[in-house]
């Protein structure tokens, strides 16, 4: 725009009319988008690895003879435990502060991880659910205390 001619000039952008609603939206897509696109190579190699060499190991010690854990097979409990840490985890980056999700991934986890270790060592379970009921109300009253 200048003086004489109020009319902008084309070399002027013209105003976003977003709501702030939609700003933040695009935003969030953005940044998940980047996110995505910087992790998709990433994302399941190492997580597959890791299970491989964990599932080898236990196979090679009961090949040798050597004596393990007898239920071995709740290790696999682990992985979505593993998933849910993960999400965690990116959900905090995402936001940049704890949020109702990222708690809620880690709850998961959490929850997830106690009975893969009851299983795994053959805890009496009657010891520990008024605990793990405990722990998750809590768990639920953070999660609803917190942002989304």
């Amino acid at each position: 725009m200048n003086e004489q001619n109020p009319t902008p000039s084309p070399a002027t952008p013209a105003p976003e009319y977003r709501s702030w609603r939609e700003q933040r939206r695009a935003e969030r897509w953005a940044r998940r988008e980047a996110r995505w696109q910087r992790h998709a190579g990433h994302r399941t190699g190492w997580f597959a690895g890791a299970i491989l060499i964990m599932v080898g190991l236990v196979l090679l010690l009961e090949q040798m003879n050597i004596p393990f854990l007898t239920n071995w097979w709740a290790l696999f409990i682990l992985i979505p435990a593993f998933w849910a840490y993960f999400a965690a985890w990116e959900n905090y980056q995402e936001a940049g502060r704890w949020t109702g999700r990222a708690a809620g991934s880690l709850t998961v986890g959490m929850l997830l991880t106690i009975f893969m270790l009851i299983f795994l060592f053959n805890i009496a379970v009657g010891l520990f659910w008024p605990a793990v009921l405990i722990l998750g109300g809590l768990a639920l009253l953070g999660i609803a205390l917190l942002p989304e």
